[in-house]
């Protein structure tokens, strides 16, 4: 049987044992989340209640991501746009 996804070791550039928070505005605090949500989340970040300013991946990938490009206060999550080729 083959593997099929998830079998890219992530890696970590911040201390995954700390207490990772994000800011929710609609919900108007912090919230702490799981390693993988943090490294991929594009808002305000803290860890340990130290503002965190690093590098956000596409979620569940080590492809980093254009902050600019992914909607603010979200998960940048990596989803590929199939193109239509004629004669498809």
């Amino acid at each position: 049987m083959e593997k099929t996804g998830n079998i890219e070791k992530l890696t970590y550039d911040c201390n995954t044992a700390g207490n990772l928070e994000v800011w929710m505005p609609n919900l108007g605090g912090w919230y702490r989340v799981t390693s993988r949500e943090f490294r991929s989340f594009n808002g305000k970040r803290r860890i340990n209640g130290e503002e965190y300013k690093g590098v956000v991946f596409h979620y569940g990938t080590n492809k980093r991501a254009n902050k600019s490009l992914v909607e603010a206060n979200k998960i940048a999550s990596h989803n590929y746009k199939s193109v239509r080729r004629p004669g498809d």
